[in-house]
Order: structure tokens, then sequence, then C-alpha cells
């Protein structure tokens, strides 16, 4: 096969997949703002949610539409729904799945870890709301290896409380030493039972390849900031109150399911 011929082949290759995320983020935007603005810690905390129709949630309800079935095997694709997952809280049949995509270094993600998630726990304990976690490292080598201590923390049954002191520590302006040392002390801050396990889960293979994972399923959404919220079936980039939060729900709430 010649050059200009390989060449060839390797620009409609790029080209469709461009296409391909194009089209599903197409979808996803169908449930979000117009424009979403993806938030990372030098971005502005000014998203709003919207509903599916791309109006505001708080100008005057109408019923929200079902979803389509391309919108539902997208979303649904993407649940867990794993009664042992480590890094998801709520019920398995709770009325709405959350999908949480988040970096540890994101100003913004801890805005939210620490302002909105905590007013949520009511949802969760009612069975409203199940909450899926994806460790989207986008901010460099060392947003990877405290999304690999996450894993780790996981693994062991203590993610729940990693996210929290990373994020605590973050708004506290003592953030976590982003180095495998660094992160170690987090776990045995936490009470990781384990920690030669947990230093040697951080940096496993596999550990490294479910990060990478969650970049690539993203990256196939067209997520490109954190935080990112899909809740049910609505898409909500950015940072955003629980007083918006709270409107996306009622309206993946009043949504015909079928």
């Amino acid at each position: 096969m010649n050059k200009t011929v390989r060449n060839l082949i390797m620009t409609v290759v790029l080209l469709a997949t461009v296409v391909v995320a194009l089209v599903v983020m197409l979808v996803l935007n169908r449930s979000s703002e117009a424009e979403p603005e993806p938030t990372t810690p030098s971005a502005s905390a000014t998203s709003e949610a919207t509903t599916p129709d791309g109006a505001s949630p708080s100008a005057e309800a109408t019923e929200p539409a079902a979803p389509s079935a391309e919108l539902k095997e997208l979303v649904e694709g993407l649940w867990r729904l794993d009664p042992d997952d480590p890094m998801a809280v709520g019920d398995l049949d709770a009325d709405i799945v959350m999908q949480v995509y988040f970096d540890f270094r994101c100003g913004y993600c801890a805005k939210a870890a620490t302002e909105t998630e905590p007013k949520m726990q009511h949802y969760i304990d009612d069975g409203t709301v199940r909450v899926e976690y994806h460790n989207l490292a986008i901010l460099g080598d060392e947003s990877t290896l405290l999304a690999q201590g996450a894993v780790a923390a996981a693994n062991q049954g203590k993610f729940l409380e990693y996210h929290s002191y990373v994020y605590d520590h973050h708004v506290a302006g003592d953030a976590v030493e982003a180095s495998e040392d660094g992160i170690a002390a987090v776990a045995k801050a936490i009470g990781v039972a384990d920690l030669e396990k947990f230093r040697a889960d951080m940096t496993a293979p596999e550990t490294v390849a479910a990060i990478e994972d969650v970049r690539t399923t993203a990256t196939s959404l067209g997520i490109s900031g954190t935080p990112a919220f899909i809740v049910g079936y609505s898409y909500v980039p950015g940072f955003i109150p629980i007083e918006t939060m709270d409107q996306v729900i009622a309206t993946e709430l009043a949504r015909p399911k079928d």
C-alpha cells in the first residue's frame, strides 16, 4: 500500500471517529443546554441545567418528553447497576440513575462534592436517586494518579471516604499531595486496612486501564470538562447548586419512562 493511499485511509478513519462523537454528543444535548460549558478549575461556575427541550428548569414547568429509543439505549448503556459497585451509592431500583464525571484536581468538582452532593443525600436515602461515579482524570498526571488512588481505595470499600477527604482538603486550601506517598497518606488517614495492597493497586495495570476506559467513554460522549452529570436522561455540564439540581431531578421524575 503506497503512502498516499495509507494517508487517505487514516484521514477517513479519523473523520469517521469525529462524526460518531458528534452524533453521540448531539443525542445527549437533546437533554441538555444548547451550549454546554465544561467546568474545570479555570472555568466559570455559571453553567445552568436545562430541561430536555432546552428550556431553563426555572421556566414554567411543562411535562418533559419521553426519551427517544436512541437516547434510552445510549444513556442506559452507561448504567452499571452493580450491587457490589464500590463507586456508587443508592438503590439499584432508584427512580433516577445519576452519572457523575469528576476530576480530583478540578475546583468546581470540589465545589459540587462539598456543596451540592451533601444536600442530595435525602434523594439517595429515600430511593429517588442512585449515583454512580466516574473518575474522569483530564487535568494531567497528578489527576490521573489521584484517580488511580480512588480505584485503589474503592477496592477496599473506601471510595466515598477517599472522595470526601480529597475534596474537603481541596476546599480547605490544603490539597492532597498528588504523589504515591501523598496518596498513601490519604489511605492511612481514611482507614484503608491493607496499605501495601493499596499501593500495589494504585499503580496496577488494571487500575491504569480503568482510568483510561473512563476517558475513552467520556470522549465518545463528547464530555471534555468536569464536573459533568447525566441525571436520568438530562445532560448537565458544569457545577450547579442544589436548587438547580432539585429542578433537574423534578424534571426527570416527571418524565414518562416509555
